[in-house]
């Protein structure tokens, strides 16, 4: 987008009004969702959001995608806002995006007008340091109902080939999560279960590993909207908490 825009400079590392964070090192590049969905109403002055201005949102809050040089590799599922109501809110899900879903339940509530229950607090903290970054974020979109907080922890290494995350739940007894990591249909996984761990291979024949530690990696099938649906596979851990690492080679 800043390349077809002509930009000139440095992409920058957050976009405050929209709450992205990005991280890059190396051929590596994370962005990362880590603002709050909008209020959807109207708000006093010129600058206040329409109501229903929330009608599309997706329920991702921490949600990230990653690409190495131009090939992608850990995506979300997409969007469809044109389509049939039960399609389009699908992909609006929770679990439509590369994050963790607490007990099969969607971090904002999708209604018809817009989002019910949604993230209030969601806050995010970067450091780095010879190169290497560290990302630290989290949201209270569990807070009613459950009474948890979804922390995410990412840290990119300065030559851009090792990324390490760790997902957890703050709060008394939550109930059981899943952690996602949806592929772009041009990843070719392969299992490595006596490692559990996974090989992806990019178009460009790179390839990268993914392991998790504390947590059980299975593979699920997804779906890619860019246009036409295309058919790929999502990969998903059931930790307490989750801790995962991929590294590329």
């Amino acid at each position: 987008m800043l390349t077809q825009g002509q930009a000139r400079g440095r992409a920058p590392l957050i976009l405050a009004e929209a709450g992205f964070q990005r991280l890059q090192a190396g051929r590596t590049l994370i962005i990362a969702d880590c603002g709050p969905p909008p209020e959807g109403r109207a708000a006093p002055g010129p600058a206040g959001l329409p109501r229903q201005a929330d009608r599309f949102h997706h329920a991702g809050t921490l949600a990230f995608e990653m690409s190495v040089g131009r090939d992608r590799l850990i995506v979300n599922c997409g969007a469809v806002p044109a389509a049939e109501g039960p399609w389009r809110d699908a992909l609006r899900a929770t679990a439509a995006h590369s994050t963790l879903v607490l007990a099969d339940t969607n971090s904002s509530e999708l209604r018809e007008e817009g989002l019910g229950r949604r993230p209030e607090a969601v806050e995010a903290e970067r450091q780095e340091a010879n190169g290497a970054q560290w990302l630290d974020a989290s949201h209270d979109g569990y807070r009613r109902g459950f009474g948890a907080l979804h922390r995410r922890r990412l840290y990119l290494s300065e030559s851009g080939d090792d990324l390490r995350g760790e997902d957890s739940v703050e709060g008394e007894n939550p109930p059981a999560y899943a952690v996602r990591f949806h592929l772009h249909p041009g990843v070719v996984a392969s299992p490595q279960l006596e490692d559990n761990a996974v090989l992806l291979r990019l178009p460009s024949g790179a390839s990268w590993r993914l392991r998790a530690s504390r947590a059980k990696l299975s593979v699920e099938d997804s779906v890619f909207m860019a246009g036409e649906p295309r058919r790929t596979s999502r990969w998903c851990s059931r930790p307490r908490p989750a801790r995962l690492r991929c590294s590329g080679r």
